[in-house]
């Protein structure tokens, strides 16, 4: 299911009506309470993608072929939303409106260093879902259009993220507050996987590179928090036609029992695509996979929540493995997957002052992998338990406290030798943390959080503390250090060595500046790690390191009506002795210099997207068995230009969406290692399983128009 979610993503965030044959004018100029005309507001009419922005005099005009009564909605990232009530009919007079300023939420100061919110609205946001679904070359993917921010690796023979300097096991995914302990689909060697989740679930994806809260424990580099949605506006019913799968889902909304809920059932052949699309890989079978997702929300009392999301996966596929040792003769190697997840929440108020969250999550995932051989199949268990409290203890300090506690189990059993092994582990944390606000430009965040593992036997403090500062009307300053632990994985800690957390100590200073759909800022980092896991001569915590560098994010969505761009670039600078790394070296996952442009452009009248991204790295370290270096050499520079495109239409009672999208456009020679055999007399490069991937599809949405939470989001 390498592009599902984003099939279904499009047309559910971009199904949206057209009409094309206008016949009435809707005119006016926009100013604020001074006066002055307002540049970039957005006017729609609501329900609808008809609509424009206001050019540099505040002035706007669009046509439509609707009559009688509707609403017409003003929209402005520092204005206080305006809903006009108007009768559409021939030769309107021009609208003269007036928008109020959003004073209070810009003489707020908040947290950024570290954080990338993705539609979190306390937060200076600089991405939003819609950018998951529509950046070039993400597929749709979550953590696909995440590698397009500062402080992200291009790690293209996995889909995990490696930030700052960490490797890809550094990273946390959570979602509902609940940890998922295999985000991604299962793999086969030097094929990179994707994250199992669509983003059209989520209302909010906060990343966090660096710097985070107390509240987030387990993750050395960064933590990724996605949020899923509340109900939705109306029932719909969602289908998805491409020449590798398809998908069809339902959502249903009771509002008189304030329940809600949904269902998509999905099913993919890569078989016929990858028959079309020449590979780099020798598929025996391709993957083919079948899912499904279930959610349910109920409102209860006045302010509560109570959330349900179910997912179930099964996941066979099957390559030719070359041999190095063998001069590249090629082996089977078979890989099958199953894993379920269930997450239950509530959220809610007890009083005026404070508010609660629980959370209880489940996660199962059973891997049977057939390698020449040596066949072995391991299942996973976790059941975890979250509590949160929130209140306001003056109108100045509010405390945040919480506690977690997770039940894990592995079974392992080598099939080819009948032998069965169990691992346990049972770990809590706690944690407190308070937002004073000093003045209404400056804020004081310290925390603390403590964390045992049975396992380990060992406890561990780590204290933590943020600062922000408001430097100006829309910029701002932020400051943050504190102390992260995360325990070896139970691959290891099974093999009964005496082992500990491993350790990292961040350090984070941000600028940002935000206004009227502009957004800048500069962050540095310096992390020292500490007990890092090393497996050579012996498994151990012997190993550290460090990584520094500077990231810089620049986007402008205001300059031209429509168009969209951002750039970002990474400066890295780390060196590690971990795993079986015999000295203190760059890792094979780290590149000193990485680069992204992004561009989006929205045509409104006839319902066109169009978008491209570019994407360049310096070359990575790689193991040489001829270099008495070790890690001295390095790979090619990474190249990847990408292209995609939507067309929107509505026929009758449906909303239909057509996808086409081109990675890799330039067909990039993109070399992320080589594989030697031991003597170091041959070698295979590692790349891309395709020159350049293809995709067309066709999305239907019945039922609902998103129109109006489509405009929130696009340019």
């Amino acid at each position: 299911m390498k592009r599902l979610s984003l099939l279904i993503s499009v047309i559910v965030c971009l199904g949206c009506s057209l009409r094309v044959f206008a016949q009435n004018r809707i005119s006016g100029q926009v100013s604020d309470r001074q006066g002055t005309p307002l540049i970039g507001v957005n006017v729609f009419i609501k329900g609808t993608i008809e609509g424009t922005s206001t050019d540099e005099y505040g002035q706007f005009t669009f046509q439509t072929n609707i009559t009688g009564d509707t609403v017409i909605v003003f929209r402005h990232i520092t204005m206080e939303e305006r809903q006009l009530p108007l009768r559409i009919h021939t030769g309107m007079p021009a609208l003269s409106v007036t928008m109020k300023e959003k004073r209070k939420e810009l003489d707020e100061v908040v947290i950024t260093a570290g954080d990338f919110g993705v539609g979190d609205r306390k937060q200076a946001t600089v991405m939003n879902t819609m950018d998951v679904e529509t950046t070039a070359g993400t597929d749709g993917d979550i953590t696909g259009a995440l590698r397009t921010l500062p402080g992200t690796q291009q790690v293209g023979e996995s889909g995990q993220l490696f930030v700052r300097g960490g490797s890809g096991d550094e990273a946390k995914i959570m979602i509902d507050g609940l940890d998922i302990p295999n985000p991604f689909l299962a793999r086969v060697p030097d094929v990179a996987q994707r994250n199992r989740f669509s983003p059209h679930l989520f209302k909010g994806i906060v990343f966090n590179t660096g710097g985070y809260s107390a509240q987030y424990g387990g993750a050395l580099s960064s933590v990724l928090a996605l949020e899923t949605n509340d109900h939705p506006s109306k029932p719909s019913t969602v289908i998805a036609l491409i020449p590798y799968g398809g998908q069809i889902g339902h959502d249903f909304l009771d509002e008189e029992r304030r329940i809600s809920g949904g269902i998509d059932v999905g099913y993919s052949n890569f078989g016929p695509y990858y028959s079309l699309i020449p590979q780099n890989v020798d598929w025996l079978k391709a993957p083919e996979s079948g899912m499904i997702t279930a959610n349910f929300r109920k409102n209860t009392g006045k302010t509560g929540m109570l959330k349900w999301y179910g997912y179930g996966n099964m996941l066979h596929q099957s390559i030719n493995y070359p041999d190095v040792e063998l001069q590249g003769k090629p082996f089977p190697y078979t890989a099958r997957n199953s894993n379920a997840i269930s997450l239950l929440t509530y959220t809610g108020k007890l009083n005026e002052r404070w508010r609660m969250y629980a959370g209880y999550g489940f996660n199962f995932n059973r891997d049977r992998i057939e390698n020449n051989g040596a066949d072995s199949q391991t299942a996973t268990f976790q059941h975890q338990a979250r509590l949160w409290f929130v209140g306001k203890i003056t109108d100045w300090a509010t405390l945040h406290v919480g506690a977690e506690g997770y039940d894990f189990r592995a079974d392992i059993d080598s099939l080819q030798h009948a032998e069965q092994f169990r691992w346990q582990d049972n770990e809590w944390g706690a944690w407190a943390e308070t937002d004073l606000r000093v003045t209404p430009g400056l804020m004081i965040r310290p925390g603390v959080r403590v964390e045992h593992s049975k396992a380990l036997n060992t406890y561990v403090l780590l204290p933590r503390i943020s600062l922000a500062h408001r430097t100006g009307r829309y910029s701002q300053v932020s400051l943050t250090a504190g102390d992260y632990a995360q325990k070896p994985t139970y691959i290891f800690l099974q093999s009964g060595s005496a082992l500990t957390y491993a350790r990292a100590t961040h350090y984070v200073a941000n600028f940002q500046y935000s206004h009227q759909n502009r957004i800048f800022r500069i962050e540095s980092y310096y992390k020292n790690y500490r007990n890092l896991l090393t497996t050579s001569p012996q498994i151990a915590n012997n190993g550290h390191g460090y990584a520094g560098g500077v990231d810089i994010f620049w986007r402008d969505s205001k300059t031209v009506n429509g168009f969209d761009y951002w750039i970002s670039y990474t400066w890295l600078q780390t060196e590690r002795r971990f795993m079986d790394y015999p000295i203190r070296t760059t890792p094979t996952f780290a590149a000193p210099h990485t680069a992204h442009v992004v561009a989006k452009y929205f045509f409104h009248p006839i319902g066109l997207f169009i978008g491209g991204s570019y994407s360049v790295a310096a070359g990575r370290p790689y193991y040489n068995p001829n270099d008495p270096t070790f890690l001295a050499d390095r790979t090619p520079a990474y190249h990847n230009l990408n292209v995609n495109a939507a067309l929107l239409r509505r026929w009758g009672k449906t909303f239909n969406t057509f996808v086409f999208a081109v990675n890799n456009l330039a067909g990039s020679q993109q070399v992320f290692s080589y594989r030697y055999s031991a003597d170091g007399s041959y070698r295979l490069p590692v790349t891309l399983p395709y020159k350049r991937s293809f995709m067309v599809g066709w999305f239907i949405s019945i039922g609902q128009d998103r129109s109006q939470e489509i405009l929130e989001q696009l340019p």
